[in-house]
């Protein structure tokens, strides 16, 4: 059900983008209680972006899952802020998230809506 995508304007290597993914994956679960055999997690590296109007090395996430919950949201965010820092070498402050709460009848799986 849940599923993250990662832009950044950084190049990684690819042991890199999986070791951040599976991270994440396990992250998501844990703080979701979404069992992780349904976590999608996927890496779009060196995307071209601006934050502030500086190409400095910035990233941006975004998480769908049906049923995530706004009381959620702000222990996510400075998680993966930090899991990004610590992992990517990516500051903070240039993380952007976008949370994304999906209705079960516009999520889809194993040929039938969840």
């Amino acid at each position: 059900m849940p599923y993250l995508k990662v832009q950044t304007n950084k190049s990684f290597s690819s042991i890199e983008q999986q070791i951040f993914l599976k991270e994440c994956s396990i992250l998501i679960s844990m703080e979701l209680s979404k069992p992780e055999k349904y976590v999608m997690t996927a890496f779009e590296p060196k995307v071209e972006m601006t934050l502030g109007g500086s190409e400095e090395p910035s990233l941006f996430l975004q998480l769908k899952s049906i049923g995530l919950p706004d009381t959620k949201t702000k222990d996510l965010s400075n998680k993966f802020a930090c899991l990004a820092a610590e992992k990517l070498e990516i500051a903070k402050d240039r993380v952007y998230i976008e949370f994304m709460d999906v209705p079960r009848g516009f999520w889809g799986w194993n040929g039938i809506l969840f």
